[in-house]
């Protein structure tokens, strides 16, 4: 009978301890479970709210964005001359060009190339004898 009792004692600690690991895995699940959720919505946001990238060459600072296609269409002003970035830097390196911003204000106020003057467009006719005679005027806009 002794053996019984004992046997009974054990098996009732062995329970005791079950139950006691068992209610532990349920917040450690749930709590791994809550970590792996707010890291996925942290990445998530990272990634959507990264900021552009930004190429850095000679003075010219140009934010690399990554767009859709766009419509196609014909290229506004086909008569003006289009100049290459690689143009552009050698001109402004030897100072015989001058960067124009024909935007407005207020989006030059939030990005500009490094140097550029700001004409918004509506005044570009009213200031022309403000703009250097002297060298070639590179005008640009986004």
């Amino acid at each position: 009978m002794a053996k019984k009792s004992e046997s009974r004692r054990t098996v009732r600690k062995a329970r005791k301890q079950a139950e006691g690991l068992a209610s532990y895995a349920i917040p450690i699940i749930v709590g791994v479970v809550l970590v792996g959720l707010i890291v996925g919505a942290i990445v998530l946001n990272e990634k959507r709210s990264a900021a552009p990238a930004t190429v850095q060459t000679g003075d010219i600072s140009v934010p690399v964005v990554t767009v859709g296609p766009q419509p196609t269409s014909e290229i506004p002003y086909p008569s003006v001359p289009r100049i290459t970035l690689k143009e552009t830097q050698e001109l402004l390196a030897k100072g015989q060009a001058v960067l124009v911003d024909v935007r407005a204000s207020d989006a030059y106020d939030q990005e500009h190339a490094a140097g550029a003057l700001l004409f918004a467009e509506s005044d570009i006719a009213t200031r022309l004898n403000e703009l250097p005679r002297d060298k070639q005027l590179i005008l640009y806009c986004t």
